[in-house]
């Protein structure tokens, strides 16, 4: 393949490799997805590299030669062990072959379109059965029928590829197995299955993966705690189903990004908020279905959903060992998404100065997760609501860039009040907290304001 020989030549990672194999004549081979991306026609700096086990040694040399350190993943004792490296320019992974050689490898992989190897050694090119058809015709399709049974993970990947390559397609009989084998997808780890999930969040098509998850079963599957929402009548708020809401939302949100850079409010986010804010639009209205209630007119009304549907998001996060910071993120913009909603025109800049120091450096990813909610709640009683909305989000933006609001100076520390004769212990920090509080409305702006409203807190403690 002339086409891959000369972009490996052109590339200054593959190239210095290509020289290491040839001196080495090692069997050290380009596989899978930076091949497939080759013949699309995207250049990106992602390696996957196999080699023989009896080949160990080469990974020493690779590392010498590309001045890095691998890291290893996976599990020894069942051979899947690779080595990683991650870094901002670039990824590399290197894998042993599963079997004999580099045919009985690709026989083993997921889909044709990554079932295809190039020898940098000797520049020779191998690959299964209809790969490069199914690439020209954008079709996902397995490799072999044992595929999904050997790794039911495959299921996602597959859903992944749709969601990140362009115009792709699934084959039929991989969209019927899906569906018939989609239990199956609950073998694999959490850890695995949130990495998934994650990737398909962040795909520039995520919208086609949404829903090829929806139809094929597996979102309710991996996510049972969305079924009482599917058949949820969310109100005069919305137009669809809360489960429809739910989804249209998590599409919504590069409307809302969109939105505020076209009001000069441009907001860059990172790989870590984009996750934070869908994850948080997946959870949001998960306890409507335990607080659905009608009153006495026959209105809907679901009165501190948000606190459900943080306890239920919770269980589903520790079920997919979600991170720590990525956890408590997500559940402060689920506990806190009626925020805004529920404020009026009027409201004072003193409880908007509040609203922004209470929800802190997550305030802008509130004011997103906002906007996407609202433009995916089209009811009748909606529509009046979003100038209000709107200009309400466009307030907070300006205060979330006032650093003395988010993160105001101290005026006083826990130093000062033991000093003063308290005692440490929480009553210190608590003391501290409603300082910073007042200090970020305005109500205190020196220390011996400070000072004076600690005196007063005190003497009304005392008098209570």
């Amino acid at each position: 393949m002339i086409q891959i020989e000369q972009a490996i030549l052109r590339d200054p990672v593959l190239s210095r490799l290509t020289i290491l194999a040839e001196r080495e004549k090692a069997p050290l081979f380009l596989v899978g997805g930076y091949i497939r991306d080759l013949l699309l026609g995207i250049h990106r700096k992602d390696y996957d590299l196999a080699l023989p086990e009896g080949s160990a040694s080469l990974i020493s040399e690779i590392e010498q030669i590309l001045g890095f350190r691998f890291f290893k993943v996976g599990r020894e004792e069942i051979g899947t062990i690779t080595y990683r490296i991650s870094k901002s320019e670039m990824s590399m992974d290197v894998t042993f072959l599963q079997g004999r050689n580099i045919e009985d490898d690709l026989q083993r992989r997921d889909f044709t379109i990554n079932a295809m190897a190039f020898s940098l050694g000797e520049g020779t090119f191998h690959r299964v059965d209809r790969s490069l058809e199914d690439i020209e015709g954008k079709l996902i399709r397995s490799v072999s029928d044992r595929s999904i049974d050997q790794d039911p993970l495959r299921m996602l990947r597959a859903v992944r590829y749709l969601s990140t390559l362009d115009g792709f397609r699934l084959a039929p009989r991989l969209s019927e197995e899906i569906l018939s084998k989609r239990e199956k997808i609950l073998q694999a780890s959490g850890e695995r299955i949130k990495m998934e999930i994650d990737r398909i969040l962040l795909a520039p098509r995520r919208s086609i993966g949404l829903q090829v998850l929806r139809e094929s079963s597996l979102l309710l599957t991996l996510f049972p705690e969305l079924k009482g929402l599917e058949s949820l009548d969310p109100g005069p708020y919305h137009h669809v189903n809360a489960l429809s809401h739910t989804l249209l939302m998590i599409e919504k949100v590069p409307w809302a990004l969109e939105w505020c850079a076209h009001h000069g409010q441009d907001m860059i986010l990172t790989q870590e908020d984009e996750l934070a804010l869908t994850y948080a639009a997946l959870f949001h209205d998960l306890g409507k279905q335990d607080t659905a209630a009608r009153d006495d007119k026959g209105n809907i009304h679901f009165y501190r959903h948000e606190s459900f549907s943080s306890q239920r998001a919770l269980k589903m996060m520790e079920r997919l060992r979600f991170s720590n910071t990525l956890r408590d993120q997500v559940i402060h913009l689920v506990q806190e998404h009626m925020r805004i909603v529920n404020l009026s025109l009027e409201t004072k800049e003193a409880a908007l100065k509040r609203l922004v120091h209470q929800v802190g450096d997550l305030a802008s990813l509130l004011v997103l997760h906002t906007l996407a909610d609202k433009e995916a709640s089209r009811g009748i009683l909606s529509l009046p609501r979003d100038e209000v909305v709107e200009a309400l989000c466009l307030r907070i933006l300006e205060l979330c860039r006032k650093e003395d609001i988010v993160h105001p100076p101290p005026l006083i520390n826990g130093r000062d009040l033991i000093e003063l004769g308290y005692t440490p212990g929480p009553k210190v920090g608590t003391i501290l907290k409603v300082i910073r509080e007042h200090q970020a409305t305005g109500e205190i702006k020196t220390r011996e304001e400070a000072l004076k409203f600690l005196r007063e807190f005190e003497d009304a403690a005392d008098e209570g």
